[in-house]
């Protein structure tokens, strides 16, 4: 039976299901080149009474202009409001706040928008870049924003699953490799390509809890020595992949290790009291390191001078979106980039009125 992620969810339980923290973020770009920034996310009574202690935003909120809004009312703007609470009528009911802030320049933004320090991406740089060319007739603008790789190196590189493509196309939708395909034809490709996927990341899973259990070794009575361990790990990740491939629950890694060096020394050691020597073992530190990138991901819109002429994201109206999270910057910087071409209405001017006045001239010259 093939590993899905569906099954690799149950396996790695906080990693894949733990509490999102989503913030929208619309970047607008002026015709000048000056930026305008707002990001919205939901808060509580306290970060209305002005406790901006535990702030859901992505980035210090200093030189942010905040407002705010709730139930069916008009944006505010009184913030902070000291003593402010919801109807206890209304638990239910969503608070949004809306964080502004204008930037001169695209690097006035690269040099100033940073993720703050207590947020689970603090590690990630977003780098704006824009190349602004003008043609007389119109006025070209490339934008375009780069998302640094999650600060971590994986023991199983997903090549060793994948192929880039497929890698690329799996977790950023990049590059379009079922361009051409019918449904049935993608389907195949997909549900390849998800068995390798759940396979890789459970293969890293795998190697955090052998290195963390290889380290803590010396503390299980009647051991295999480690040079054995050491040298017999792909063939104990077999069993322990075809155990959760049958399954499709949370692998009991202990059992598995019994089995493979005919032992009880794991599962005594299971049973031995030490629970949490036994949990740093299953859910290791690297795997939460890890784990705390998922808590986090960003709606990001953009709206460009003009048409936009060339783009990835997804358009409605004038707004490009896209989805950053952390499948998109597991293995690779990620990049979003867009082409627009505003009409310089004075350019057309200027032109009808030359073309008008040679032709006048031209009429008058004849007579």
């Amino acid at each position: 039976m093939k590993t899905t992620i569906r099954g690799l969810i149950i396996v790695t339980g906080s990693l894949l299901a733990a509490c999102n923290n989503n913030v929208n973020m619309t970047t607008t770009l002026n015709s000048d080149g000056s930026l305008n920034r707002v990001s919205t996310a939901a808060v509580d009574e306290k970060f209305i009474q002005g406790d901006t202690a535990d702030h859901p935003f992505i980035m210090d909120l200093t030189g942010w202009d905040i407002q705010w809004k709730y139930k069916g009312e008009e944006i505010r703007t009184d913030w902070p409001v000291t003593g402010w609470k919801k109807d206890p009528q209304d638990s239910m009911e969503v608070i949004t706040a809306i964080a502004r802030k204008h930037y001169n320049t695209v690097q006035h933004l690269a040099d100033s928008f940073q993720i703050k320090s207590s947020h689970a991406w603090r590690d990630i740089t977003m780098k704006p870049a824009l190349e602004k060319r003008f043609r007389f007739f119109y006025t070209y603008y490339n934008f375009k924003e780069s998302f640094s790789k999650l600060p971590i190196t994986f023991a199983i590189p997903v090549t060793r699953y994948l192929s880039a493509e497929e890698a690329g196309y799996w977790l950023t939708g990049k590059p379009d490799i079922l361009k051409g395909m019918n449904g049935v034809e993608a389907n195949d490709i997909l549900n390849s390509i998800e068995e390798k996927a759940g396979k890789w990341l459970l293969h890293n899973l795998f190697e955090m809890q052998y290195s963390e259990l290889i380290r803590h070794l010396e503390l299980i009575a009647n051991h295999p020595s480690k040079t054995i361990m050491e040298a017999q790990k792909d063939s104990v990740f077999a069993l322990y992949y075809a155990r959760h491939a049958k399954e499709l629950t949370k692998s009991d890694l202990m059992p598995i290790l019994d089995k493979s060096f005919n032992t009880q020394a794991f599962g005594n050691f299971a049973k031995s009291g030490n629970d949490s020597l036994v949990q740093q073992i299953i859910e290791p530190e690297a795997f939460e390191r890890l784990s705390t990138y998922f808590n986090a991901s960003i709606d990001y819109k953009l709206v460009m001078p003009g048409d936009i002429v060339e783009s990835d994201g997804i358009l409605s109206n004038d707004t490009l979106t896209w989805k950053i999270d952390t499948y998109r910057l597991l293995n690779a910087n990620y990049t979003i980039a867009a082409s627009s071409k505003k009409t310089n209405r004075w350019a057309f001017l200027a032109t009808a009125f030359i073309v008008l006045g040679a032709m006048i001239l031209y009429a008058v010259k004849r007579k």
